[in-house]
């Protein structure tokens, strides 16, 4: 993986009281959300990249007001299976 760096305004480090951990996640997850939105992620991908799995990706965005309407045709043919499953139990 490569690493970049950025210009952080002050304005919005002195938002997160100078904390460059929270910053640093907040604006990783806000990439892996852009990107997500923008097609160029799965969901699986992009809980992969956080480290949070599918599942925690899936609520990050519920927390963020984010809908999920937009699953690839694979993501939801793996929706119905897992629920499918759970049906069986």
């Amino acid at each position: 993986m490569e690493t970049i760096s950025i210009q952080i305004p002050d304005i919005i480090l002195e938002s997160y009281d100078n904390n460059l951990e929270m910053v640093r996640k907040n604006f990783q997850q806000g990439f892996v959300i852009w990107e997500y939105i923008n097609g160029h992620l799965s969901l699986k991908e992009s809980g992969e990249l956080l480290k949070i799995g599918y599942r925690g990706f899936i609520e990050l965005l519920w927390s963020k007001g984010i809908p999920i309407d937009s699953l690839s045709e694979q993501e939801l043919q793996e929706q119905i299976s897992n629920i499918r499953n759970l049906l069986k139990k």
